[in-house]
């Protein structure tokens, strides 16, 4: 007789299966390694703050914390242990609880937007994309619900604060969304996909010279890119720029992840552990 005793394995995370991200911002664990929180949030009732790891986002501890009020993400914790991204604004701060019940997509939780003048940012990420020809990649889980473009990550020089790379939602406009990039001289933009305010899976992996640009697993297009010389040091979600801003996202953000390579020859695999994770 066999008595010997099975212990279940923890599934592998995404980190884990695909290492080496500058910047992982989820409500999901991405890596079995990582204990931190993945959200510092600030309740309504009283402005009291916590730090909150992605199982008790999910297990009803930040709801608990809540109360009846409301939740708003002061700190998007990355799962790589730095560029953590932050509004120490109250005002501006994303909502993640709404009277008492965490927001969700899809049965998962969710950050959002207001679409008004909410936005986290990160700075001194030099190490994500500086450089000449630098190549990276990015990977988004977003649903929109606004109507006008609006940007839902992006980075810029802190020097100028001009928007350089980043993922818009093209509102009412042709193509649900644009990457787009700039060599700090020459703005280029790439419509992809239908108008359908539904979640999306949205991906950009760039070698340096050339980039592919996919949509739930659907490859739009590879297309030529000066990237050129650039230091990009902050990062900003929710909104086109970190201190000028404006075409703020409206809608909700379930994960941004960004690698400082390029991920073309393993963009499925990362799409496609993403989607599973979401159900999209």
């Amino acid at each position: 007789m066999n008595n010997r005793l099975l212990v279940p394995r923890k599934v592998p995370g995404l980190l884990d299966l695909v290492p080496g991200a500058a910047a992982a911002y989820s409500l999901r664990s991405l890596s079995n390694s990582y204990a931190g929180p993945v959200v510092t949030v600030r309740r309504s009732s009283d402005d009291a703050e916590e730090d909150f790891t992605a199982a008790e986002v999910a297990d009803g501890t930040l709801a608990a914390f809540c109360g009846a009020g409301d939740g708003f993400v002061k700190t998007w914790h990355s799962q790589t242990g730095s560029n953590d991204a932050t509004q120490t604004t109250a005002g501006y701060q994303p909502k993640i609880v709404s009277s008492g019940v965490v927001i969700m997509e899809e049965g998962k939780p969710a950050i959002q937007f207001d679409g008004s003048d909410d936005r986290l940012s990160a700075d001194g990420v030099a190490a994500i994309v500086s450089g000449t020809d630098r190549p990276d990649s990015r990977f988004a889980v977003f649903k929109s619900s606004g109507t006008t473009p609006s940007e839902f990550f992006c980075f810029a020089n802190s020097g100028n604060d001009i928007p350089l790379r980043g993922f818009l939602h093209n509102g009412t406009s042709s193509g649900v969304l644009v990457f787009f990039r700039d060599n700090a001289a020459v703005a280029k933009s790439h419509a992809v996909g239908t108008q359908t305010f539904s979640q999306k899976v949205a991906a950009f992996c760039c070698n340096g010279s050339s980039a592919t640009v996919s949509l739930d697993g659907v490859v739009s297009a590879t297309l030529d890119v000066d990237v050129g010389a650039t230091t990009l040091n902050t990062a900003t979600i929710g909104a086109v720029r970190r201190t000028t801003v404006g075409s703020f996202f409206n809608g909700t953000i379930q994960e941004i992840i960004v690698y400082p390579s390029d991920l073309t020859e393993q963009r499925e695999l990362v799409e496609g552990i993403i989607a599973w994770g979401y159900s999209v």
